[in-house]
């Protein structure tokens, strides 16, 4: 397989049996360089199969993989020096205290002991667990073992993150501080392969995606070109609810429209988004009604995955 250098990671149908067990199916993924690819499916989609092959923790039934150009699992220990690896599960040595486990993971990465030390102590203080430094592995918290294991990844300074459901341990606070971090590396020209299956912190720190349901590649590209279709559903709220609702009824392209919790839900026909769009502000201007607030029911992501993935189907 040619590989272009403009793709980090790429495969050519990658593909992974456990007996006659289909669980990846010809899978070609093209991650750019630079960007934060999402790597989204429900659970059991095929993300963590996909990953462990990614980074030779398992072996593919047939398919190429090339990361930075070199092919995996042959050239596993020169591509694995620039990769930084946050698996599903993090996995430590429980009996250690951080700074002591850091280190360790900085002295296998390569690292001079006075180096190791010093990236252990500022990834430390980045992840938020620098007064738990003489705490041993086992005494942590979920969410606390999730961001030790998220400054094992850094600790090399890698071009390429790869992170299995990084924030499914963390608390709420912390899922939008590592949405940041994400963020802001990649603002820093890493690299950054991110599984996860909610759609919302996608949507906040990924410019390119992948969506996966029962092993294939459903759709791939960025975000921006595949939310690209137009929003027939909304939910609007005024200041004055009952003369919003009473102007759009009387109108031909509304399909269905309710009330719910304050909210008004209303579907429109695709065919006159237009008219909607001109009509329905001129109205609420003219009668002095204020917009309080006007989004589509759904995210555009979320829509897209509505209409590939059989929703209602368990995954394998």
């Amino acid at each position: 397989m040619v590989l272009s250098m403009e793709h980090v990671i790429e495969t050519k149908d990658l593909t992974k049996f456990f007996g006659k067990r289909n669980i990846i199916y010809h899978l070609n993924l093209k991650v750019p360089k630079g960007v934060v690819y999402g790597f989204l499916g429900p659970n059991g989609a095929g993300k963590t199969t996909t990953i462990k092959m990614l980074t030779a923790a398992l072996r593919p039934t047939y398919g190429e993989i090339r990361i930075f150009g070199l092919e995996m699992p042959q050239k596993r220990v020169e591509i694995m020096k620039n990769v930084g690896y946050m698996p599903e599960v993090p996995i430590a040595y429980e009996d250690m205290t951080i700074v002591e486990f850091l280190t360790y993971i900085g002295r296998l990465s390569g690292l001079k002991k006075e180096e190791a030390i010093k990236q252990t102590k500022e990834l430390m203080r980045y992840v938020g667990v620098g007064r738990l430094a003489l705490n041993k592995i086992k005494e942590l918290s979920s969410g606390q073992k999730q961001r030790v294991a998220f400054a094992s990844a850094l600790i090399a300074d890698p071009e390429l993150l790869i992170l299995d459901e990084p924030t499914a341990n963390l608390d709420p606070l912390g899922r939008i501080e590592f949405i940041g971090k994400i963020i802001s590396l990649a603002k820093e020209g890493k690299t950054i392969f991110v599984s996860s299956h909610i759609v919302s912190e996608v949507e906040k720190m990924c410019n390119y995606v992948g969506l996966i349901n029962q092993g294939r590649l459903i759709a791939q590209g960025r975000v921006s070109e595949l939310t690209q279709i137009e929003e027939t559903e909304y939910d609007i709220i005024t200041s004055d609810n009952g003369k919003a609702c009473e102007f759009l009824r009387e109108k031909p392209y509304v399909r269905e429209i309710w009330e719910e919790e304050g909210t008004i839900r209303v579907q429109v026909d695709p065919r006159f988004l237009d008219e909607f769009f001109l009509q329905f502000p001129k109205y609420l201007t003219s009668q002095g009604i204020r917009l309080k607030l006007f989004r589509p029911h759904t995210s555009p992501l979320e829509r897209i995955l509505m209409e590939k993935f059989n929703i209602g189907e368990e995954s394998d």
